[in-house]
C-alpha cells in the first residue's frame, strides 16, 4: 500500500501468514482500502497482534484459509513483496560490477576504433584532394593515355573477376553492401571483425557474404562503418 500520504492507517485484520528465511511475515489489511493495497508485516509491526490473530484463527475455523481471496482483487504474494533475491547480495554486486566493466569496455573499444576511423577519413580526403590536383595538371595527350590504360585494366579486372571469383561479395568486386549483419571480437588476433551482406547484383547473383576488418570497412565505405558503430554507441 502506498504510504506517501501522511496521516494514520488502521488495522482491519490479518488474512494470512507466511515464514521466510526464518521470519514470519503476516499479511495485514487496512481499513478504508481493498485487498490489492495489503502489506506484509513483521510481527513487531503490529500493535495487539493476539487479538488480531484470535480474530484470523475464527474466520478460518469458520471459513476455511482461502476465506479472504477476492476475485480481480488478490493481495501481494510474500514473494512479491518482500523481492527474494536470486543472488545473495555479495554475488549480485559482484556481477553487477562485472557487467559495468564489460559494457565500458565496449564503450572505449568503440570510442578507439571511432578515432581510428576519423584519422582514415582525413587521410581519403587528402588523397582525393590530391588527386584531384593531380588531373588538373594533366596535359590531354596524358589523360587521353590514363583512360585508356584505366580501361584495358578494368576490362581485364572485370575478366579476371569473372573467372576467378563469380560468386564472392567484396567492393573489389563492384558489389553494393546491404547492411553489417554482426561484430566479434578475435581473441587471438585481439582485432574486431565485422559480417557484411551484400545487394543482389544485376545478373541476379547473390554475392557470398564475407567477414572483413576495420580497416577494410574503412577503406570501402567509411560512411557505412560510422553509421553501424554510432547505433551501437
Amino acid at each position: 500500500m502506498s504510504r506517501k500520504k501522511r496521516g494514520l492507517y488502521f488495522i482491519e485484520q490479518i488474512l494470512d501468514y507466511k515464514q521466510y528465511n526464518g521470519q514470519k511475515y503476516y499479511l495485514v489489511k487496512w481499513q478504508g482500502y481493498n485487498n490489492r493495497d495489503c502489506t506484509w508485516e513483521k510481527p513487531e509491526k503490529i500493535p495487539n497482534l493476539a487479538q488480531f490473530l484470535h480474530q484470523f484463527e475464527e474466520n478460518v475455523k469458520k471459513n476455511g484459509s482461502n476465506f479472504y481471496h477476492i476475485e480481480n482483487d488478490e493481495p501481494p504474494q510474500l514473494e512479491d513483496f518482500i523481492g527474494v533475491p536470486s543472488l545473495s547480495k555479495q554475488n549480485w554486486h559482484q556481477h553487477q560490477q562485472e557487467q559495468i566493466n564489460l559494457l565500458q569496455n565496449q564503450v572505449d573499444q568503440l570510442k578507439s576504433e571511432i578515432d581510428l576511423m576519423k584519422k582514415y577519413n582525413d587521410e581519403i580526403v587528402q588523397l582525393i584532394t590530391a588527386s584531384q590536383q593531380n588531373e588538373k595538371s594533366l596535359q590531354p595527350n596524358q589523360q587521353q593515355d590514363s583512360e585508356i590504360m584505366q580501361e584495358s585494366t578494368s576490362e581485364q579486372s572485370q575478366k579476371n573477376t569473372e573467372i576467378k571469383l563469380q560468386c564472392e561479395g567484396g567492393f573489389e568486386f563492384g558489389d553494393q553492401l546491404d547492411k553489417i549483419g554482426q561484430a566479434v571480437q578475435v581473441k587471438d588476433k585481439g582485432n574486431k571483425m565485422y559480417y557484411l551482406l551484400w545487394q543482389k547484383r544485376p545478373n541476379g547473383i547473390v554475392p557470398k557474404n564475407r567477414w572483413v576488418d576495420s580497416e577494410y570497412l574503412m577503406k570501402h565505405d567509411i560512411n557505412a562503418f560510422c553509421y553501424y558503430l554510432q547505433k551501437k554507441l
